[in-house]
């Protein structure tokens, strides 16, 4: 079940992003997949808030952001907690934002983990398909294709029913304009050529039975171009290995 609700800390600061802060001590900062809700890491957060201020917040919706922004939203984070750095853990399309913030403000990165992600997308095919289909069909219509697509990843993880219905009670908050431009960012991405500038000590975790991305061999294919990165493979889990049982962040951190 989802931890006890998180109060919502409203930043004075302009252009400061809402965000939720659960525990203290060094400053956490998730950033979520392609929903972008930051409501999908409850599993993760109650146990690292024992030892981290752990922060999560909701991805621009609009459509119209770049990568541009969305790194400025992490910096102006840190900044409004008066910080120098945090640890940022991205996930999925949130890895490649956690990598491109990595690059853009590498002083600010006191560690980074990267979860089931990729320096570029390989399969050209399947993900300029996915921006012609959410950017050209009503949002609706693909809902039947991405709500089976995800039930293949939530059995696979093992996800609890109880933590399925609030993986589906976020979904259905994800608009049609934010999840075209998330994909149509993914089309663009590719930062494998610039892997061997980011020096903060990096933790690549990939599940060996993703079938969304081939994290466990993106994360090595990483490993090799980054000077102080470690590949923690996690047997029998998949993309949505944060919502199950198998991947505790709190251990791999503290190890």
């Amino acid at each position: 079940m989802p931890a006890a609700v998180i109060p919502i800390t409203n930043s004075i600061a302009a252009n400061v992003p809402e965000y939720s802060v659960e525990g203290s001590g060094p400053l956490l900062i998730y950033v979520a997949g392609l929903d972008g809700t930051g409501q999908l890491f409850f599993k993760q957060a109650s146990s690292l808030a024992q030892s981290y201020r752990v922060v999560t917040f909701r991805s621009r919706d609009d459509n119209r952001f770049t990568y541009e922004d969305l790194t400025s939203d992490l910096a102006a984070i840190i900044r409004d907690f008066g910080e120098q750095q945090a640890i940022i853990v991205g996930e999925s399309f949130g890895g490649t934002i956690a990598l491109s913030f990595a690059l853009a403000y590498p002083q600010m990165v006191a560690r980074l983990v990267v979860v089931n992600s990729f320096p570029r997308f390989r399969n050209r095919f399947k993900i300029e398909m996915g921006v012609k289909l959410a950017s050209g069909f009503p949002f609706r219509l693909l809902s039947p294709f991405r709500r089976a697509a995800n039930c293949v990843g939530l059995f696979i993880d093992g996800v609890k029913k109880e933590d399925r219905r609030h993986f589906w009670k976020a979904i259905r908050t994800v608009s049609a304009e934010a999840y075209a431009r998330r994909l149509q960012l993914i089309s663009q991405f590719n930062v494998e050529d610039r892997l061997c500038e980011i020096q903060a000590p990096t933790i690549l975790i990939a599940g060996d039975r993703d079938f969304l991305v081939p994290s466990a061999k993106e994360a090595r294919s990483m490993a090799a171009r980054m000077p102080n990165a470690t590949v923690k493979l996690v047997e029998g889990a998949g993309h949505a290995c944060l919502m199950g049982d198998r991947v505790s962040l709190a251990e791999l951190l503290a190890e």
